[in-house]
C-alpha cells in the first residue's frame, strides 16, 4: 500500500471515531422521561389510538337487519341505504317507546291521532305515533297498500289508531284523506287479521269554468288566480304542453279555458277538483283542446287520460303503461321495506293487482333476460334502442324468451307474487343507459296512442257531454240549487235538458 493511501485511511478512521464519540456522549447526557401520572404530563405526550387485540373476522350474515350490509344477490327493487344513515335507521327501528299499557298514557277516547308528514313515507308517519312498534306499522302498511293507492297521500291528512289492551297490537286504524272518504282496518276476532273497510259518503257535483287571457305565460296566468290549485295548474300545463309549443308560438292575448268538477258535502267544498277539459287558443297556435276520458267509470284504468277530440293520445310516442289498471302500492324512493322492516331505496314502482293480470312492454325492445331469483322472483328484462332497460319483477308467468323482439304494449308476462313479496304485484323499473335508476312516475306514460272500438265510442259520448256542460254550466248550477231546495213543480222535471 502506498504512503498516500495510508494517510487517507487514517483520516477516515479518525473521523468515524469522532462521530461515534459524539453520539455516545449525547446518549449519556439525555434523560429518559417516565410515563406521566398526572393530567399535566399527559399534555406533553402525543395521543395514540388504543390497539385492540386481533379478533377473528365475522362472516357477513344475510338479512341481519343492519343497514350497511348488502345482500349477496341485490335485487333491483331494493338498494340498501348508505352506512352514514345507519344511526337514523337504528333510531327508527329501535324507537325508545314502550307499548301502551297504562290508562294514563292512552287518550280518553282510546284513539291516537296522527298526520301524514311532509316529505316522509307512510311508515314514518305511523312510527311517529307514541307506542307504535315497527311490526305493527308494517302490518298496517301491508294491509292497506293493496287497497289504497299510496300516491294519494298528502301532508297534513289525518289518521287515527286504537291499540289493543296490552298495547302490542293494532285493534283499529282509520285514514281520512277528506271529510267524505274513510279507509279503515279493524282486527277480526276470529282470524286475528286486520280487515279492510271503506266508507264513501255521498257528494254533490258542481261544475265551474276558469278562463282568462295570457299576458306573460300560461303558468304565470294560473299562478295569479286564487281559484286554481297547484295540482290543477300542473295538470293544465302538462296537458297543453303536449299540443302547444309555448316557447315558439305563444303570444300575449292568447286565451285558455278549463272545466273543473268540484265535490260538495253538506254545502262544504271538498279539496281536490277534477279537471275534465282544457283548451288553448291563439293567433299562431290555433285552437287546441283536450278532453278527459274515464274508462268505464274507473279513474284508475290506464286508459283514463286526456285525448284530443279524435281520440288521439296527447303524446303518441310516449312510454306505454305496463298494466291496464294503475294502483300504486309502493312508489319510487326511500321506504320501510314491507318484508324486512329496513329502510331501503325502492328503485321502481309497484303496481298492485290480482295474480294473472296481463303485463305489457313499456316500449319497443329486445328481451335480454328471462330468469328467476329469490328476491325478484320470475322476471323479464327488456333492452331498448336508447340503451335504457325496463325491468318486470315478481311475475307468475313469463310469456317471452331471450332474443324476442317486442312491440310497445305487447303482453310479455302475467302478474304474480314470486320472490320476496307480501302480495301479488308488478315491480316496474327503468334503468338509464348510464346505469341510473329512473322514477317511472316522472315519465309520460300512456296506454294507447289512439282510442278504438268501444272505448272510442264511449269517449265520443263523454266529449259531447263535456261540450254541453261548457255551454250550460251556469244553467246546470241553477238547476242543482233548485234541486237542493226540495221538490219542484211537475213541469220543472219535464223541461230538464236532455243531457242533464
Amino acid at each position: 500500500m502506498s504512503q498516500g493511501k495510508r494517510v487517507v485511511f487514517v483520516f477516515i478512521a479518525i473521523f468515524i471515531g469522532v462521530v461515534a464519540l459524539f453520539i455516545a456522549q449525547t446518549l449519556d447526557d439525555k434523560t429518559i422521561t417516565p410515563l406521566p401520572s398526572s393530567p399535566e404530563g399527559e399534555k406533553n405526550l402525543p395521543l395514540k389510538k388504543a390497539v385492540s387485540p386481533p379478533q377473528k373476522e365475522k362472516p357477513i350474515e344475510q338479512a341481519s337487519g343492519k343497514e350497511n350490509e348488502i345482500e349477496s344477490i341485490p335485487a333491483p327493487d331494493e338498494i340498501e341505504q348508505p352506512q352514514e344513515k345507519e344511526k337514523k335507521q337504528e333510531k327508527l327501528q329501535q324507537k325508545e317507546s314502550l307499548p301502551i299499557t297504562s290508562k294514563e298514557k292512552a287518550p280518553k277516547d282510546g284513539w291516537f291521532y296522527g298526520k301524514i308528514l311532509p316529505h316522509k313515507g307512510f311508515g314514518e308517519a305511523l312510527m311517529a305515533i307514541p307506542g307504535m312498534q315497527l311490526l305493527a306499522a308494517m302490518e298496517i302498511t301491508n294491509a292497506i297498500r293493496f287497497k289504497v293507492d299510496l300516491r294519494i297521500l298528502k301532508a297534513g291528512e289525518d289518521f287515527k289508531i286504537r291499540f289493543s289492551k296490552d298495547g302490542l297490537k293494532i285493534d283499529e286504524f282509520i285514514y281520512s284523506p277528506d271529510i267524505v272518504t274513510h279507509y279503515g282496518l279493524k282486527r277480526d276476532k276470529k282470524s286475528g287479521k286486520l280487515l279492510f273497510l271503506e266508507t264513501l259518503l255521498p257528494t254533490e257535483k258542481r261544475y265551474r269554468i276558469i278562463k282568462g287571457e295570457i299576458t306573460t305565460s300560461l303558468n304565470q296566468a294560473l299562478i295569479e288566480r286564487e281559484d286554481v290549485t297547484g295540482t290543477i295548474r300542473a295538470v293544465t300545463n302538462n296537458v297543453l304542453e303536449c299540443v302547444v309549443n309555448f316557447r315558439r308560438n305563444a303570444r300575449k292575448g292568447d286565451t285558455y279555458q278549463i272545466l273543473l268538477q268540484d265535490r260538495y258535502y253538506k254545502g262544504k267544498k271538498i279539496p281536490g277538483a277534477a279537471m275534465l277539459y282544457t283548451a288553448y287558443e291563439g293567433r299562431r297556435t290555433g285552437l287546441h283542446e283536450a278532453f278527459k276520458y274515464i274508462d268505464g267509470d274507473d279513474p284508475k284504468s290506464a286508459f283514463s287520460a286526456f285525448y284530443t277530440l279524435d281520440g288521439k293520445a296527447l303524446i303518441p310516442n310516449a312510454l306505454r303503461l305496463p298494466v291496464d289498471r294503475v294502483h300504486i302500492t309502493s312508489p319510487f324512493g326511500w321506504r320501510i321495506h314491507p318484508v324486512t322492516g329496513r329502510k331501503a331505496f325502492h328503485a321502481g314502482v309497484d303496481y298492485g293487482g290480482p295474480t294473472g293480470t296481463p303485463i305489457y312492454a313499456a316500449a319497443k325492445g329486445t328481451v335480454i333476460d328471462v330468469s328467476q331469483d329469490r328476491y325478484s322472483g320470475k322476471k323479464v328484462i327488456l333492452s331498448h334502442a336508447d340503451r335504457t332497460k325496463t325491468y318486470y319483477l315478481h311475475l307468475s308467468r313469463q310469456l317471452v324468451k331471450v332474443g324476442d323482439s317486442i312491440k310497445p304494449r305487447q303482453q310479455i308476462a302475467k302478474m304474480g307474487r314470486t320472490g320476496r313479496v307480501t302480495g301479488p304485484h308488478l315491480h316496474f323499473g327503468i334503468k338509464s343507459g348510464a346505469g341510473k335508476w329512473l322514477n317511472p312516475l316522472k315519465k309520460h306514460m300512456i296506454a294507447t296512442p289512439k282510442l278504438k272500438g268501444k272505448r272510442m265510442k264511449l269517449f265520443s259520448k263523454q266529449a259531447k257531454h263535456i261540450r254541453w256542460r261548457l255551454k250550460h254550466t251556469k244553467e246546470i248550477q241553477l238547476i242543482n240549487n233548485l234541486f237542493n231546495e226540495g221538490p219542484q213543480p211537475e213541469g220543472f222535471y219535464k223541461n230538464l235538458p236532455e243531457d242533464f
